[in-house]
């Protein structure tokens, strides 16, 4: 079978990038060149680029170029990081990043996490991610929104996937994995129309909601309400505070007579944790379950369902979103070309109180 051309070409660069030509952090030259050199146009260039991008032998830095990372995805058999901010305040993130390395350290890998925290200003101390290049770091898996982590990953040749972000924000990542939590909310809105709910009330934590959810919910003649939780330090929630926070969120709320004498016909609790704290606040404030209220949450720790939960739960378990993760991310350093998964949400029909 004749090789198409941007094999043939990927296959010349590699020659020269193992043969030493082109040392660790060395670039190559541009696109422009390497069409002159070999006779093709740009597509064919770019493509054969990536080739090598995929095979690990080198990274893609806008406003660089080409950048020689002096390994092979195949070759590679060391230390690979998983980089978290915040995690303090997500059990979620401490829950997956001990499933990564129950997986990795299975697979004879030397898994490192690094957890780096905020702070007030917003600013981030990167230097746990320099001091773990230098005693040899050949990938990373980031879960952050923080474009300041993948710049100093791109900046030491470090590759990486991004979980849960956008591919325009990264875009040096070997992949960015999405959540998909689009048949959840299908399911859930189809739900809440048999229910003839008209009135949703959610207590967050979070600072947006996601559009395309919001936007079925104002199609479908729903009207939302949403009451976001108030840290005194967004940088410095701890796990125990988040339960007392639920609580405090709901009882606030409905101390308002008017509030309680008409009360939304469906609660969706952020998060597990909240959820405890919160339905306990809705029965002391004198409303049934689920007779005056419906419930529903998002459940992203694995835990055993709330009681109280009458409607439905979403679940993102991070044992199975480690796994697979996992699994992508060991095909990926094998040398094989795979295609990014999306981690699919769970909805499950709420348990009676």
């Amino acid at each position: 079978m004749k090789r198409i051309i941007s094999e043939e070409i990927a296959d010349a660069l590699r020659e020269e990038l193992q043969g030493g030509h082109y040392k660790a952090g060395g670039v190559l030259p541009t696109v422009d060149s390497l069409r002159r050199r070999f006779g093709v146009g740009e597509y064919v260039v770019r493509h054969a680029l990536q080739r090598l991008r995929d095979q690990g032998f080198i990274s893609l830095k806008q406003g660089v170029g080409a950048v020689a990372t002096g390994v092979a995805l195949g070759a590679w058999n060391g230390r690979i990081a998983f980089i978290a901010v915040d995690t303090s305040a997500s059990y979620f993130r401490q829950k997956l990043a001990i499933q990564l390395a129950k997986r990795f350290r299975g697979e004879g890998w030397d898994f490192v996490p690094i957890f780096i925290e905020q702070n007030k200003d917003g600013l981030m101390d990167v230097s746990q991610i320099r001091r773990s290049a230098v005693n040899g770091l050949d990938f990373a898996i980031l879960i952050t929104d923080q474009s300041q982590v993948a710049e100093v990953c791109d900046e030491l040749s470090v590759p990486y996937v991004v979980l849960n972000g956008y591919m325009h924000d990264f875009p040096n990542a070997k992949a960015v994995i999405r959540e998909d939590h689009g048949k959840c909310f299908a399911e859930l809105i189809r739900t809440l129309r048999e229910r003839k709910v008209r009135t949703l009330l959610e207590f967050d934590i979070e600072r947006k909601m996601d559009r395309s959810f919001k936007n079925q919910l104002f199609e479908s003649g729903i009207s939302v309400r949403r009451v976001l939780c108030k840290w005194q330090n967004d940088n410095l929630l701890h796990l125990g505070e988040v339960k007392r926070h639920g609580y405090d969120m709901v009882a606030g709320f409905f101390a308002d007579k008017t509030h309680r004498a008409h009360p939304p016909d469906v609660i969706l609790f952020d998060d597990d944790y909240i959820a405890e704290g919160g339905i306990v606040a809705l029965m002391e404030s004198g409303l049934r379950i689920p007779k005056d209220v419906k419930v529903v949450t998002y459940s992203n720790n694995g835990n055993e369902p709330v009681a109280g939960v009458t409607l439905a739960r979403i679940d993102n378990n991070p044992v199975s979103y480690g796994d697979t993760v996992a699994e992508y991310v060991l095909k990926l350093l094998s040398g094989g070309r795979v295609s990014s998964p999306r981690i699919q949400w769970r909805f499950i029909p709420g348990e009676s109180l």
